[in-house]
């Protein structure tokens, strides 16, 4: 494993050990523990091509996770891969602070829209178990992959999925997905900020979801009006938004009529979700 390691040190992977650690075991099928355990054990022919393989894409700044097929998020599995997002800490805080408004006896409806992996909407109907969920996204692949998760995390009979493109007119179709709360983590990337991302990031994750292609307040504008024909009277909308963007996207939720707008920050007080409430117009 030394010479995987130092590997990924030449194409300046972060946390290459663990990095070679992680693939070592996905390789053999065994836990981190299992792997010391035996630290003489022979590799077969085959498990050496087959680590060669992985550490060579890693190398490329492939994502870690993309390459094991899984990752975590809220203490739950998620399956991810090419076509969605992977699940970033910053997110647990969006999931968190909608926890912390309902109580897990709620039985309320939830609309995550751009649900990519399925890990806001899983991770509600998993913490809140009287919660009915519906997550939307434009991407097929995305919705496939999220009805995945939602059967591997036993919540699939309260959580539902479908394909919906939300800048679109909504159809009187539409209108079961009436909700007590919409949650989003929209592509919040402005256009001038794309080439500053980490090449794994920027080469291998989809574009669309992280990219508005404008000044990363697009989506939030889109979200922050159509939601309004999907919120119940008093409920809430819940974003996720960029370190830099607390104060634009809780000015345009109050420009938009939303009442007690307020941002809860992170371990390191920056502003990491936005939150309003809509009264009906009232």
């Amino acid at each position: 494993m030394r010479s995987g390691i130092s590997l990924l040190e030449r194409a300046g992977i972060e946390d290459s050990r663990l990095n070679a650690e992680r693939l070592m075991e996905y390789v053999l099928g065994v836990s981190r523990a299992d792997l010391y355990a035996d630290p003489d054990r022979v590799l077969t022919t085959d498990v050496k091509k087959r680590y060669a393989v992985l550490l060579h894409r890693r190398s490329g700044h492939e994502p870690l996770q993309y390459l094991l097929g899984e990752t975590e998020f809220m203490s739950l599995p998620f399956r991810v891969g090419p076509g969605v997002l992977i699940p970033r800490p910053e997110t647990e805080i969006l999931v968190e602070a909608v926890v912390q408004e309902y109580s897990a006896e709620s039985g309320v409806r939830i609309l995550d829209i751009g649900t990519g992996s399925g890990c806001i909407a899983v991770s509600l109907a998993r913490y809140l178990p009287r919660a009915e969920v519906v997550g939307i996204d434009v991407s097929e692949v995305a919705v496939r992959i999220a009805f995945e998760n939602a059967k591997r995390n036993g919540v699939g009979d309260r959580v539902r999925f479908q394909v919906m493109d939300i800048t679109s007119e909504p159809s009187p179709l539409h209108f079961d997905l009436m909700s007590d709360v919409v949650v989003s983590n929209p592509p919040y990337v402005a256009l001038d900020e794309w080439t500053a991302l980490p090449e794994e990031v920027r080469e291998h994750e989809p574009r669309s979801a992280l990219c508005d292609e404008g000044d990363g307040l697009s989506f939030y504008r889109i979200i922050a009006s159509t939601a309004k024909r999907f919120l119940n009277s008093g409920g809430h909308l819940f974003f996720e938004v960029g370190d830099k963007q607390g104060g634009s996207v809780r000015r345009l939720l109050s420009e938009e009529a939303y009442r007690d707008v307020s941002i809860h920050p992170d371990l390191n007080g920056i502003g990491r979700v936005v939150v309003g409430r809509w009264r009906g117009g009232a």
